[in-house]
C-alpha cells in the first residue's frame, strides 16, 4: 500500500513538472510559449492562418463546401487572395447562395480562381496563373495592389505554405455566368466577369 501512495505520488510530481515546462520557455524568463505578434503564420498552414484570423469565415466556409479545404494544407508554396467577409457581403443578393447551391462547380471554381501556384508578394506585377487554369491580372503599381480590379487591403500575411492577400472583392473566372437576380424585375440577364461586387 505505501508503495503504490509513493509510486502515486512520484507520477503526481513528474506530471506537473511537465506541465510547468511545456507552458513555459526554456529561456527561463517565464514566457510562455506564443507565436511572436510579427509572424502570426509561420507556423500555421493557410488554412488554419485564414480559420485563425477572423475575417474570412465565408471564405473558409466555401472551400469546406467544395471539399477544397485540404488543398491549402499542402506543402505549397501557394498565393491566396482571399476576399474578406465584407466583400462576401457586397455580393449581388442571392449570388453566394447560388454559388452554394453547386459546391463542386461553380462553387469550386470560383474559389480555385482565387489561388496561385507560387508566392507572389504585393510588390508582384503581371498575369499570372491561378489554379482554376484562367489567368488573373496583378497591378502593384501606384498605391497598393489590385487583383483583376479587386483592391489587396492587407497583403503579404504569411504563412508556413505560402502567402495571403485579404481582398475586397471577389473575382468570378470568365468561364462562370451567374443570373443577375434583380429584386424588381424579371430580367434573366447573366453576369460574367472576374469581379462580382464594387470594389470601391
Amino acid at each position: 500500500m505505501r508503495t503504490t501512495c509513493t509510486l502515486l505520488m512520484v507520477a503526481l510530481v513528474l506530471g506537473a513538472a511537465v506541465l510547468v515546462c511545456g507552458c513555459t520557455s526554456l529561456r527561463g524568463d517565464n514566457v510562455q510559449n506564443q507565436t511572436p505578434a510579427g509572424a502570426p503564420g509561420e507556423n500555421l498552414t493557410i488554412d488554419e492562418v485564414l480559420v485563425r484570423d477572423g475575417n474570412f469565415s465565408t471564405f473558409v466556409r466555401a472551400l469546406d463546401a467544395s471539399r477544397l479545404e485540404g488543398l491549402l494544407t499542402g506543402p505549397g508554396p501557394y498565393t491566396v487572395f482571399a476576399p474578406t467577409d465584407e466583400a462576401f457581403s457586397r455580393l449581388p443578393p442571392g449570388t453566394l447562395d447560388e454559388l452554394f447551391e453547386d459546391p463542386k462547380g461553380n462553387l469550386a471554381e470560383a474559389l480555385l480562381y482565387h489561388v496561385a501556384p507560387g508566392e507572389y508578394p504585393a510588390s508582384t506585377g503581371g498575369t499570372i496563373a491561378t489554379v482554376q487554369g484562367s489567368p488573373i491580372d496583378l497591378d502593384a503599381t501606384g498605391e497598393g495592389m489590385t487583383v483583376n480590379g479587386a483592391k489587396v487591403v492587407r497583403a503579404d500575411i504569411p504563412a508556413a505554405n505560402g502567402v495571403i492577400h485579404a481582398i475586397d472583392a471577389v473575382l468570378l473566372p470568365p468561364e462562370i455566368t451567374l443570373p443577375v437576380i434583380n429584386e424588381t424585375a424579371t430580367d434573366t440577364s447573366t453576369e460574367t466577369g472576374n469581379t462580382t461586387n464594387i470594389t470601391g
